[in-house]
């Protein structure tokens, strides 16, 4: 089992992350809570610290809350399957 903790930046059910990236270009916004990234809270005190000063982003972040979160994932092997 896999246990991350930190911090999450939530608003309305879904939380900040990547929504879009093809390299070249890339777009935030809200997004499931299982694929959102978990931020280390002694870097992530405020929801504009995902971002950088003069982001488009800023004032979105400042609507979502940063919540303590723990994800845990865990895989389970329902049946063994031998490959030749």
């Amino acid at each position: 089992m896999k246990i991350e903790k930190g911090v999450m930046i939530i608003k309305d059910g879904k939380a900040w992350g990547e929504e879009y990236s093809d390299g070249h270009s890339t777009s935030y916004g809200w997004i499931d809570l299982e694929s959102a990234p978990i931020y280390d809270p002694r870097y992530c005190t405020k929801p504009q610290d995902a971002t950088y000063s003069s982001s488009g982003y800023v004032e979105e972040l400042k609507s979502g809350n940063i919540i303590l979160v723990e994800r845990r994932t865990e895989v389970i092997i329902l049946d063994i399957w031998t490959y030749r």
